[in-house]
């Protein structure tokens, strides 16, 4: 009997290690897949699949097309490295200069395109967190 169970136990086991590793490695959704790199990452090396940059937008670098108001680019800044992208769906409304932004893409001839753009949340909505007075633990305690 406990044979029995110790290789039900095992053959469940081999399936969901199995399935996990298929799922892994040949996802549905392949923009769902974006390596998460670097800015001066990206410009040093040439990297042709989907990548997921964060920087911050530099002041006076976002152009809006006059033909194509949904169409922008910008100049992603990370550290001394700076990368320009083109982003053409809606913004977000906390897009601005300075904005910390995260944008999903392809790297292609010295331009990113962008297909996803997020922005940070601003910090007036949350409150200073390396400020542990902020965190109001005597609202928990009630």
């Amino acid at each position: 009997m406990n044979s029995k169970i110790f290789s039900l136990i095992i053959g469940v086991l081999l399936v969901v290690v199995f399935w996990i590793g298929w799922v892994s490695t040949n996802p549905a959704d392949k923009k769902a897949m974006a390596q998460f790199i670097s800015v001066e990452s990206l410009v040093n090396n040439n990297f042709s699949q989907r990548l997921k940059l964060g920087g911050i937008v530099k002041d006076g670098s976002i152009l809006i097309s006059e033909t194509n108001q949904l169409e922008c680019s910008f100049v992603l800044k990370e550290g001394d490295a700076e990368l320009y992208v083109n982003y053409s769906k809606t913004r977000p409304d906390l897009f601005k200069d300075g904005a910390e932004v995260i944008v999903t893409g392809e790297y292609v001839d010295g331009m990113f395109y962008a297909d996803e753009l997020q922005t940070k949340c601003a910090s007036r909505y949350e409150g200073d967190l390396r400020n542990e007075a902020n965190y109001k633990l005597e609202e928990l305690d009630t």
